[in-house]
C-alpha cells in the first residue's frame, strides 16, 4: 500500500529518504523491543518515517484481527485495518502525548469498521472458515470445530454493532471495562450494559445451533 510520507513519497520499508524523512539510529533500532510506543510516536512525529514502521509491525496484526471481527470479512478486514494505518500516520500530529497508542488505534479501527458495515450490510462471514473442496471428506472433528467456529461468527455479526465491537474488545482482545468505553467513546456503564445484552443474544444463538 502507498504509505503517505512527510515531504516524501514511500512507505515504512522502503530505503527512499526523500526530503524530510529521517531514519532511526541503529541503536535505535536494535533496541527496538525495549523502545515503547510513546518513543516511537514522538520519533515519528518528528519525521522518523521508520519509527512509525517499527509501530506498524506491532500493532498491524490486533488491526486486522479487530477489523476481521467486526467486519467477518477477510477482504473487507483488510481494507480496514490498512485504512485504520493509514489515517493515523496521516493524523499523528494530533496525537496527544501521554495516551495510548493501541487504544487510539482501537478507535480508528473501530470507526472504520463501523463505517464499512454500514455501507455494506451483507458482509459474510464464511471468509473466516478454511477453503474445504468437499467436507464430507474432512475427519469429523475438523468439521466440527468449523462448524463451530462458523456458529460462533455467525452469531457475533448478528448482534448490532455496538455490542459486537464491545465483546470483541472486551473478551477477544482483553481491554478493560475502562479502555473498551474509551475506545468507543461511550461510558462503562453503557459497556456494561451492552455486554449484557450482547452474552444473552450470543447465548440464544448457540443455543439454538446446539
Amino acid at each position: 500500500m502507498a504509505w503517505p510520507g512527510r515531504g516524501t513519497q514511500g512507505r515504512p520499508g522502503h530505503a527512499s529518504q526523500g526530503k524530510g524523512v529521517r531514519t532511526l539510529t541503529a541503536a535505535a533500532r536494535a533496541a527496538e523491543p525495549l523502545v515503547d510506543d510513546a518513543y516511537l510516536v514522538a520519533r515519528a512525529q518528528e519525521g522518523y518515517l521508520d519509527a512509525y514502521e517499527l509501530l506498524v509491525q506491532r500493532h498491524s496484526a490486533m488491526a486486522y484481527r479487530v477489523a476481521l471481527r467486526l467486519t467477518g470479512n477477510h477482504h473487507d478486514a483488510q481494507d480496514v485495518a490498512q485504512e485504520a494505518l493509514i489515517s493515523a500516520w496521516e493524523n499523528l500530529v494530533r496525537f496527544r502525548a501521554g495516551s495510548s497508542f493501541s487504544t487510539w488505534l482501537y478507535q480508528i479501527v473501530t470507526r472504520r469498521a463501523l463505517n464499512k458495515v454500514s455501507r455494506d450490510r451483507a458482509a459474510s462471514s464464511l471468509d473466516l472458515l478454511p477453503e474445504v473442496a468437499d467436507p464430507a471428506g474432512e475427519p469429523a472433528a475438523q468439521t466440527e470445530r468449523n462448524l463451530a467456529v462458523g456458529a460462533v461468527t455467525d452469531a457475533l455479526l448478528a448482534l448490532p454493532f455496538p455490542q459486537r465491537a464491545v465483546i470483541v474488545l472486551h473478551h477477544f482482545e482483553g481491554l478493560s471495562y475502562a479502555e473498551t468505553a474509551s475506545v468507543t467513546r461511550s461510558t462503562e456503564p453503557a459497556v456494561r450494559s451492552h455486554l449484557f445484552r450482547a452474552r444473552r443474544a450470543l447465548g440464544k444463538k448457540l443455543e439454538e445451533w446446539r
